[in-house]
């Protein structure tokens, strides 16, 4: 008898945790503008999820800023940070990183944490965020907050406005100016051209490299002319600022589809 009623209360509470989880998937089960497919399925084959969350602040890169507005953005990213932990009270999650220099935060958040950002306001975008161990040196995840502060746009290489979009919206279209000497190739011999189609090559394989662990998608690898083509988050963006194999960014454009 006992052993009876001990299964039963096991079986309600199996049914219980099962209701549960269909609850926090369901209302997960669309992706929102908020929330991209890869980071519902994530959560959804693993439990939980290391993400990046980006919050509705007004930001501008701190190299424009004055000491006194540049305390007062920082104190509105702190602000909005704590607002949203308070708005999580309750569900499952775990702060990773608080940035200061940028309008986010990185956390660990199961499928209930997930679905609570995607309904908040003040949340922007969410991103898989990658273990603090694959991140590259020069990120500025790993390097101190006033030193990363400093390093964003010192070169002038980014224009402001796209730390700015990829700030709110997550990510952006760039194209990447490499530094590699360049001819056009009706005026090169073809034993030159190939030469100079191989150096860009291999300055594109090294840009890669130098990304290697931020948020990144590579668009369109040009052959003729010392380019490439991205899609690139924040912490992407800081390292082509300061690549020397950079000369310059500018926002790209989305292809558009032939009819």
């Amino acid at each position: 008898m006992i052993k009876t009623l001990r299964n039963q209360g096991l079986l309600k509470m199996t049914g219980c945790a099962a209701l549960l989880f269909l609850m926090s998937a369901s209302a997960l089960a669309e992706p929102s503008s908020k929330i991209p497919r890869d980071v519902i399925d994530y959560t959804a084959a693993h439990g939980n999820a290391l993400v990046l969350v980006g919050l509705a602040v007004p930001w501008q890169m701190e190299t424009d800023l004055g000491q006194d507005d540049l305390r007062a953005q920082r104190t509105a990213i702190a602000s909005i940070q704590n607002d949203l932990m308070d708005k999580l009270a309750g569900k499952k999650f775990k702060v990773l990183r608080r940035y200061q220099e940028i309008p986010g935060i990185a956390l660990e958040v199961d499928a209930e944490a997930l679905a609570e950002l995607a309904r908040l306001p003040m949340v922007t975008n969410v991103l898989l965020d990658r273990p603090a161990s694959e991140a590259p040196q020069q990120a500025n995840r790993s390097a101190p907050p006033g030193e990363a502060a400093a390093g964003i746009g010192s070169s002038d290489k980014v224009p402001s406005g796209l730390f700015a979009r990829a700030a709110r919206d997550g990510t952006v279209l760039v194209l990447a100016g490499l530094r590699t000497p360049w001819r056009r190739e009706d005026l090169l011999s073809d034993k030159l051209v190939d030469l100079q189609r191989n150096a860009i090559h291999g300055v594109q394989g090294y840009i890669l490299a130098e990304l290697a662990g931020t948020h990144y998608k590579v668009m369109r690898l040009y052959g003729k002319i010392p380019g490439i083509a991205l899609r690139v988050g924040v912490d992407a963006l800081i390292v082509l600022e300061r690549s020397p194999a950079v000369t310059n960014v500018v926002p790209d454009r989305a292809a558009q589809v032939s009819r």
